[in-house]
């Protein structure tokens, strides 16, 4: 999380950066810090925002979330909430075919081998930071198998 220590916010380099003569070298998940005004907006870019997460048990950790426009709502597909624990990033949300088995139990691992109270999660983007929905409550872990179906999974 010391990147995100230094500079709470970054930015998308295929948001902002094509004009630079690196952008060849970038993808779509290419970031940058954002040095620039604060709150950043959703509807200028796609930004990572550090964030915070509350266990059910009290425990509290980093991490970052995506900013969304107000209208989708608490989409986790599209706020996309990852957790910073032992050294790396958790995501939550696995699209078509979930987070993979493995992942999930190296998640539960690095929060010490429980499985139970660790859901729902909390977590919101740090204040003034952004606007949109950068705040909502983690369930599981979710796919969605179809463009109309959410599934939650342990």
């Amino acid at each position: 999380m010391g990147d995100f220590d230094r500079y709470p916010v970054w930015a998308s380099c295929h948001s902002f950066d094509s004009e630079e003569p690196w952008y060849d070298e970038t993808d779509e998940e290419t970031f940058r810090p954002w040095k620039l005004a604060l709150p950043v907006d959703p509807a200028d870019g796609i930004f990572l925002v550090k964030a915070t997460f509350h266990l059910p048990d009290g425990r509290e950790f980093s991490g970052f979330v995506t900013p969304a426009h107000p209208e989708a709502g608490a989409n986790l597909g599209l706020i996309q909430p990852y957790i910073a624990l032992a050294g790396r990033f958790f995501a939550f949300w696995g699209g078509m075919v979930g987070v993979p088995p493995e992942r999930r139990d190296a998640f539960y691992t690095a929060l010490g081998g429980r499985r139970t109270d660790v859901f729902p999660i909390q977590f919101s983007a740090l204040p003034g930071l952004a606007s949109g929905v950068t705040s909502g409550v983690i369930m599981g872990f979710y796919r969605s198998p179809t463009f109309d179906d959410v599934q939650v999974e342990r």
